[in-house]
C-alpha cells in the first residue's frame, strides 16, 4: 500500500508534466540540475516528532526520471502500522512551476501563509501538503493517528528551510 501511494503521487506529477509537454511547454533540458536527494530535507528526528513515535528508515530513491530533464527523488520514514512521513522532491522548469501554481491556486490554502512561494493542501483531510520554492516542488504526505495538519506544516517548514 505504501508503494502504491508513492507511485500515485509520482504518476500525478508525471501527468502534469505530460500535459505540459502536449501543450508545448518546455520541461527542461539535459543541463538542468536534478532534484538530487530528498533525504537531507527530512531527518529521522523530524519524522519521529511529526508521528509522535520512533521511526524506521529512511527508504529513499533518487534520479527518478519524470520527463526530459526533470528528475525526482523521495524519502520516507515509517512508524508503527501505517504511520509514515513521505517527501517527494522534483526539480521543475519555470514553465512547469507556472502551471503548477495555477493548479495550486484552485486548492485549499488554510493556514499556509509563508510556506514556500506557494503552497496548498492536496485534499481537505490535510494528509498531503504541496509547495513550490523556486523551481523545486516539495510534497509531504503523512499518515498518523489524529489530525496531521500542524505536524505536516512543521515538517514542510523545516524541509523548505533546508532547500537551497
Amino acid at each position: 500500500m505504501r508503494r502504491s501511494t508513492c507511485s500515485a503521487r509520482i504518476v500525478m506529477v508525471a501527468t502534469i508534466i505530460a500535459a505540459a509537454l502536449s501543450l508545448g511547454v518546455e520541461v527542461g533540458n539535459a543541463a538542468t540540475p536534478t532534484a538530487g536527494d530528498a533525504c537531507p530535507l527530512l531527518t529521522k528526528e523530524d519524522a519521529a516528532a511529526a508521528l509522535g513515535e520512533a521511526v524506521k528508515g529512511p527508504e529513499s530513491k533518487s534520479g527518478l526520471p519524470m520527463g526530459p530533464g526533470t528528475m525526482a527523488s523521495y524519502c520516507e520514514y515509517t512508524g508503527s502500522g501505517y504511520h509514515k512521513v513521505h517527501l517527494n522532491l522534483i526539480h521543475m522548469s519555470s514553465d512547469m512551476v507556472a502551471m503548477y501554481k495555477a493548479i495550486c491556486a484552485q486548492k485549499g490554502k488554510e493556514g499556509l501563509a509563508g510556506l514556500g512561494d506557494i503552497s496548498c493542501w492536496y485534499n481537505e483531510k490535510h494528509t498531503e501538503l504541496q509547495a513550490i520554492k523556486g523551481v523545486m516542488f516539495v510534497s509531504i504526505e503523512m499518515t498518523r493517528s489524529g489530525n496531521p495538519t500542524e505536524a505536516i506544516k512543521a515538517v514542510m517548514t523545516k524541509a523548505l528551510d533546508r532547500l537551497r
